[in-house]
């Protein structure tokens, strides 16, 4: 910073100091050069994936009821994840031709539409009905009446026709087979998973996309120079509580959904026993011993119950942890998923209690879906805190 001198100019003898060309003027400093810059469709960004997490939502109810006992949910459940798959491409397709997708974000744009992609290609009903459409009708073979056929004359040996050349098929027709394609590969793998774990992995997939979409709407609600200086002042050791939560939480979540896949919440109905012991005796009864982990009733029921008090024990250690902490936000985004995670657990006792129902199982699964969110946003703002100031929180 400062004057720029004149090249080759010498200063006559009685020329005023101070009085400069434009040119040799001092530079002034120019401030906000961070928001200069561009940064994209922020906002459209934030819509985009407030839209993908309202389907992501409704994709998890439906596959929970499948359409709640009403027909026109019924219709309406095997197309969710091609809604959810189309809302990403016309969104990743809009910011780039417009040139809006801010910097950085073309691999969490891609991952977000492998993760729809998935789950529109898990589900075999849009596909079977997408091949029943396409496919064409065949010809009705029309046979002559037994009495109509004259009498059998033995002819000379003629070289055999040879056989008409299959035309190629149409467009149409390769799409209908392709779809016929991705049915059976989906029915290959129920078959081999079992419908209670690709049901689970589904369910997985479904709260993972739900889990990004969520993250990324928080980045994309603040602006880049918002964001660099929350940066400065993160908390290493809240963000890996944090973390360590979340992905405890996804880990229950999953043994969850293989709990109520095979009914094992509605065979031991006592707490805190199980069947009037602590340990079942039947936990590794079934054989090759792998299969326990996704068909045995008691085990799986035990290992949900064990995480849900080691949930319990590390939710509690993170918010007396967050204690400490100098943003209000951060504190009270940690209280919250500590009581969110009582809660919880409290709701899943009084379920298991009363048999395993579906009123309280989808509650439980509602529950798990609110907890999952305050924990992201816990994570979020360990990482990016919201700074405050004398006059209070900007």
């Amino acid at each position: 910073m400062g004057m720029k001198p004149a090249k080759n100019r010498s200063r006559a003898i009685f020329e005023e100091v101070g009085v400069e060309t434009p040119k040799q003027m001092p530079v002034a400093p120019k401030g906000g050069m961070i928001d200069a810059r561009p940064k994209g469709a922020r906002k459209a960004l934030l819509v985009w994936m407030v839209s993908l997490i309202v389907l992501a939502v409704l994709q998890l109810g439906l596959d929970a009821t499948p359409g709640f006992g009403i027909a026109e949910l019924d219709l309406l459940q095997p197309y969710t994840g091609l809604a959810l798959f189309s809302v990403w491409a016309l969104g990743a397709l809009g910011l780039a031709l417009s040139r809006r997708l801010p910097p950085g974000w073309g691999l969490r744009v891609a991952g977000l539409g492998l993760g729809c992609l998935l789950l529109a290609a898990s589900d075999p009903a849009p596909m079977s009905r997408l091949s029943k459409a396409l496919a064409p009708e065949p010809a009705a073979a029309v046979l002559p009446q037994t009495g109509a056929l004259p009498p059998l004359q033995l002819l000379p040996a003629t070289p055999p026709t040879p056989a008409p050349v299959a035309a190629p098929p149409t467009p149409q027709e390769r799409v209908a087979q392709a779809a016929d394609l991705v049915v059976d590969k989906i029915a290959l793998a129920q078959t081999t998973l079992g419908a209670a774990p690709f049901a689970t992995l589904r369910l997985g997939l479904a709260f993972a996309l739900l889990g990004f979409a969520f993250w990324y709407a928080l980045l994309a609600a603040r602006t880049e120079a918002a964001l660099i200086a929350a940066r400065r002042q993160a908390e290493p050791g809240l963000f890996g509580l944090a973390t360590g939560l979340m992905h405890l939480s996804f880990l229950q979540l999953l043994v969850g959904g293989l709990v109520t896949g095979i009914g094992a919440g509605a065979v031991f109905t006592d707490w805190p026993l199980m069947g009037g012991v602590w340990l079942p005796p039947d936990m590794l009864s079934l054989q090759p011993i792998w299969r326990n982990a996704l068909e045995n009733q008691a085990l799986l029921q035990f290992s949900h119950r064990a995480l849900g008090y080691l949930l319990l024990a590390l939710a509690a250690f993170a918010l007396i942890r967050s204690r400490r902490s100098v943003h209000a936000v951060t504190r009270m985004a940690f209280g919250l998923a500590a009581v969110w995670v009582l809660l919880q657990a409290v709701l899943g006792v009084v379920t298991l209690l009363h048999g395993d129902p579906l009123a309280l199982r989808l509650a439980h699964l509602g529950g798990a879906l609110v907890l999952w969110l305050f924990l992201i946003r816990a994570r979020f703002l360990a990482r990016y805190p919201r700074v405050q100031s004398i006059r209070g929180i900007k």
